[in-house]
């Protein structure tokens, strides 16, 4: 056996799971988000997706308390993804200082082709 077979292994079945399973879900990640993402950016829209289909928009202080990440990062997050129009923002009609973020109907778009792959690789 050579030293580096041994020092390293191959690792356990599940461990070679965990790492066949993390890499099918990293070219889901890539093929519908730009590879460039980070993962502040996936909590965030993740964060966003949660409340649009709940019907309930969440606002940058919602994120942040649920997310941990700042409020500057979760702020500047939120603009980049407005300005490329993959979030919409606008005023809680109960509460005009609040601010609800949700999807475009190009992001409910692009997350029902998204949700297949992910229910096909499930």
């Amino acid at each position: 056996m050579s030293k580096r077979s041994s020092h390293y292994g191959a690792g356990t079945p599940s461990e070679r799971r965990a790492v066949e399973h993390a890499a099918k879900c990293y070219a889901i990640l890539s093929k519908h988000l730009p590879v460039t993402t980070t993962l502040a950016e996936l909590i965030v829209l993740a964060e966003v997706a949660k409340g649009a289909y709940a019907d309930q928009p969440v606002t940058v202080s919602e994120i942040v308390k649920s997310s941990g990440i700042t409020r500057w990062a979760v702020s500047r997050i939120i603009i980049r993804y407005i300005e490329s129009g993959a979030i919409k923002e606008c005023k809680d009609p109960t509460d005009s200082r609040r601010n609800l973020l949700t999807w475009t109907p190009a992001s409910f778009e692009m997350s029902r082709d998204w949700a297949r792959d992910w229910s096909e690789l499930m």
